[in-house]
């Protein structure tokens, strides 16, 4: 039976990604946002863990974790928390929690303390799962990956808009894979990779002798994906006339093969995306009404990473982890200048260019912290006044982090950090208070 674990943060884009990535693992996760419920949710059903936050509204992390030594004295607990002083881990500590983690969770570690804790699982099945997942500090982004997940159970075809490297192919995947089509492929074609000529047969198929090359008959995209998910991605690239062949294939569930009359029907889940507006591309005359209307029943347009300031440190983050393991490094942050310099880059390559820069700077870093040497030129173009981190683009738990930082550099002086910083010994104060940051 699947191990139970609990989740209870008043963060819930934290538990929805936490949640997803634990049922990916084979395990069975459940959350609340209420600490007060966590007790009466172990009444009704024990779990095999819990993973609580500090401070939360009503019940703290630590009362919480008092009652459950008290009522559940067996459960194991873990902590993850934006306030990371040694008083509250070494309290934390003292009433039983295993491990603290502190936030923004680097979610590949969290897993592996949970792993740990039930070696008796199948960790096969773990190791080869798939661990989709977006998560985001930002409003805006918190509000598409809510429309993802509502939109993933339907079968209602989805158009996804955004930049290029706005993340449009893993919420495709995602989507796929919270569908009831998730035991089927899931098919993936880039239209603006394939010459219109060849783009309709790699779509439907074709008979041996349909064209010059069909020496054997051959099927398509769609015959593949069925009972899955076809990913039409950069969809705005499609030639009118096969425009035209894919409205049928949404109106009917019906296909036929190039060079063939027989009609074949089709249970498969379309996902489209591109980087195109596309009511120009209409008013242009490149793209068909009916079909945009028939692809976008929902539409979810991804914000690009310029708009999602907060979500910069987190990425870096969870790449880090990922290509220090890819190419067996200790490498355990960025320093301050770079954080700065990563704040104030423009992103116009998105969380691909994000992603491919920290695995760039990882390839080339010979110490256990990343600076701005492994940058690029186009990257040390400062954009704030006096080099300063632009604290109000980031998420509290970032801010803390900067400022802390800033203060060890300092010696704690406040001035010193606030001039560091580049804001006044006021805001800084005000910032402190809020974040409980203490001297």
């Amino acid at each position: 039976m699947s191990k139970r674990i609990l989740i209870v943060d008043d963060e819930e884009q934290l538990c929805v990604s936490l949640s997803r990535l634990l049922k990916a693992r084979g395990y069975d996760p459940v959350y609340t946002v209420r600490p007060e419920m966590a007790l009466s949710l172990l009444k009704q059903k024990p779990a095999d863990l819990v993973i609580t936050d500090l401070k939360m509204p009503g019940l703290s992390g630590i009362d919480l974790i008092r009652e459950i030594r008290i009522r559940f004295r067996e459960i194991p607990i873990l902590m993850v928390s934006g306030y990371a002083s040694v008083n509250n881990v070494v309290q934390a500590m003292r009433y039983g929690a295993l491990n603290f983690f502190e936030k923004p969770v680097r979610f590949t570690e969290l897993i592996k303390d949970i792993d740990a804790l039930f070696p008796e699982e199948d960790k096969g099945f773990r190791t080869k799962a798939p661990m989709l997942s977006l998560s985001s500090f930002n409003k805006k982004m918190q509000d598409k990956i809510i429309m993802l997940n509502k939109a993933a159970p339907t079968d209602a075809p989805v158009l996804i808009t955004g930049e290029s490297g706005t993340g449009k192919e893993l919420a495709a995947s995602i989507i796929h894979s919270q569908s009831s089509q998730h035991k089927g492929p899931f098919i993936k074609i880039n239209c603006a990779a394939i010459p219109d000529s060849l783009l309709e047969s790699e779509l439907f198929g074709h008979e041996k002798g349909a064209f010059t090359d069909a020496v054997d008959s051959r099927p398509g995209k769609f015959e593949i994906a069925e009972g899955g998910t076809i990913f039409l991605d950069e969809i705005g690239e499609m030639s009118i006339k096969t425009q035209a062949k894919l409205l049928r294939v949404l109106q009917e569930k019906e296909y036929e093969r190039v060079g063939s009359h027989t009609i074949r029907k089709m249970d498969v889940r379309i996902v489209a995306a591109t980087n195109k507006e596309m009511h120009e591309q209409i008013k242009k005359g490149n793209f068909r009404e009916d079909l945009f209307y028939r692809l976008s029943v929902i539409q979810i347009e991804l914000p690009a990473l310029k708009e999602r300031c907060e979500d910069i440190l987190p990425l870096f983050y969870q790449f880090l982890e990922e290509f220090c393991l890819k190419y067996n490094k200790q490498i355990t942050g960025m320093d301050l200048e770079t954080k700065t310099l990563f704040l104030g880059h423009h992103w116009p390559g998105n969380v691909r260019e994000l992603r491919n820069t920290v695995e760039r700077m990882v390839i080339f870093c010979d110490q256990n912290v990343l600076t701005a040497d492994l940058l690029p030129e186009q990257y040390k173009r400062y954009p704030f006044e006096e080099n300063s981190i632009p604290l109000r683009y980031v998420s509290d738990s970032i801010s803390r982090e900067i400022i802390l930082e800033a203060l060890d550099k300092t010696g704690g002086s406040r001035s010193r950090s606030a001039e560091l910083l580049g804001i006044s010994r006021r805001t800084l104060y005000n910032k402190m208070k809020k974040l409980s940051i203490e001297v």
